[in-house]
């Protein structure tokens, strides 16, 4: 396994995601500041909605993501990889028809149907530009398929700085440019790919067939991936429901922050598939080892950022200062779903165990459902639904770990348990103490966390060095 190839692709998955990342907190930050708390709760919603389009795909992309990882571009199939783009864009343009259609049976007021209509053109937009994505990641064009979301990210940015100019409090305009913004990236998409499209075209029902193959090998990869976003959509939507649109809104905000977090870790696991498929057992479990303890190390830094980011959120948006306390429980899902992202979906990937991982994102999905119920019926508080959904992607991580640990013959490490024990503490400071106090007393913890772990450290930076 190439380490110096890996740490080049990663860096450049990072930084591009990095720029994005920074592009979308100023977009995050500048909507609500122009639109009403109810017009950006259904900019919030719409958000909300088009995080699910990935299903529609029924798991073509990931099933061809899965066989052509590793491959380079003289290698791949071009004509079968074009054909089965082709033959998604076809029913998935079906499916949006569909939805369109029965939107307009929905006694659901205009901004609602508005909406899901928007969504459906998404669906189809989003989920062909991810498919070519993809095959730009699989054959190790990082650059490429990194910088693609950045391109995404300014298509939508400069029709936003119009509408911060004219002042328009009215959320549809935004959703007509985030829309917008996707056809930016699929034309980017395209050109990087061009000698695909030029590639000769397969009768369709020999692009249904090999289809049908793909689907069957990446439908347990998507669906494990849909109910990986359930354990977090479940909440939103009973708060939707529940407290109206305006509540949802307000933690839409707060979930985008964390969102972005986790956009930016999950680069990485893109980055890896490619080249551990491709590494020796031995170099996969070494790996996998490094990448765990170092997480465990490193990771917990980020609920310092808490504190000074809250002062500067607050300053910013008044209107929203309450909640920012959410927080405070959701920086723990930065921690652990980013750990699994990298030490559990990756590996689940590249060792073909896109079952397994099914297995654990359902149970966690339907733990979430049961636990939000009783939680939303019995107690009706929005922060009892939010620890829900912290204390299932806090499991469902160290479920993980543990599978892994045994698969992979690795022994289990002591800094899980105390990784544990800096995010209760986390939780409690942040939430009893003031800021100033909360943060200062977190990072002489954290400080010492590092010192008695100081040989693990050590050894890990050395295991992760090219």
């Amino acid at each position: 396994m190439n380490k110096k190839l890996i740490l080049q692709n990663m860096s450049f998955a990072f930084l591009a995601q990095g720029a994005s990342m920074a592009l979308s907190v100023i977009q995050t930050l500048v909507v609500p500041k122009l639109l009403g708390v109810e017009q950006f709760g259904y900019w919030q919603l719409y958000i909300f909605y088009v995080s699910y389009v990935g299903f529609f795909h029924l798991g073509l992309s990931s099933g061809v993501y899965l066989t052509t990882g590793g491959q380079k571009r003289e290698e791949m199939d071009k004509a079968a990889i074009k054909s089965q783009m082709l033959f998604g864009a076809f029913y998935q343009t079906i499916m949006a028809g569909v939805i369109i259609l029965l939107s307009s049976f929905l006694q659901s007021g205009a901004e609602r149907m508005f909406v899901i209509v928007m969504t459906a053109i998404y669906l189809v937009l989003q989920n062909l530009a991810t498919f070519m994505m993809n095959e730009l990641q699989c054959m190790n064009e990082t650059k490429k398929s990194s910088f693609s979301t950045i391109v995404e990210r300014l298509a939508f940015l400069i029709p936003l700085l119009v509408l911060l100019v004219l002042r328009v409090n009215v959320f549809y305009p935004y959703v007509v440019s985030y829309t917008a913004s996707t056809v930016v990236q699929l034309g980017y998409c395209s050109w990087h790919l061009r000698d695909f499209w030029k590639a000769e075209s397969l009768g369709f029902c020999r692009a249904a067939q090999l289809s049908w193959a793909s689907i069957k090998i990446g439908f347990p990869m998507m669906l494990a991936n849909v109910m990986s976003m359930l354990i977090l959509g479940i909440g939103r939507f009973f708060i939707d429901a529940r407290w109206g649109i305006e509540t949802f809104g307000k933690l839409s905000l707060a979930l985008s922050l964390v969102s972005f977090f986790l956009a930016f870790v999950s680069q990485a696991s893109m980055v890896l598939f490619p080249s551990l498929r491709q590494a020796a057992l031995d170099e996969v479990r070494r790996f996998y080892r490094a990448a765990r303890d170092a997480m465990g190390l490193l990771f917990p830094g980020v609920y310092a950022l808490y504190f000074p980011m809250v002062w500067l959120l607050t300053m910013w948006l008044p209107d929203y200062s309450s909640t920012f306390t959410y927080l405070i429980f959701l920086l723990p899902i930065c921690v652990f779903d980013s750990k699994y992202n990298i030490t559990g979906v990756t590996y689940y990937n590249v060792l073909r165990r896109e079952r397994v991982m099914l297995l654990v994102n359902m149970v966690s999905a339907i733990s979430c459902l049961i636990l939000t119920l009783l939680t939303v019926y019995t107690l009706g508080s929005v922060f009892a639904v939010i620890s829900v959904m912290t204390v299932v992607i806090v499991a469902r991580s160290l479920w993980s770990e543990f599978y892994m640990n045994r698969l992979m013959e690795v022994p289990v490490s002591t800094i899980s348990a105390a990784e544990i024990m800096l995010t209760v503490g986390f939780i409690l400071l942040a939430f009893f103490l003031p800021p100033v106090p909360a943060f200062c007393l977190y990072s002489l913890i954290y400080m010492a966390f590092l010192t008695f772990f100081r040989r693990d450290l050590i050894a890990t930076i050395k295991k992760l060095r090219p």
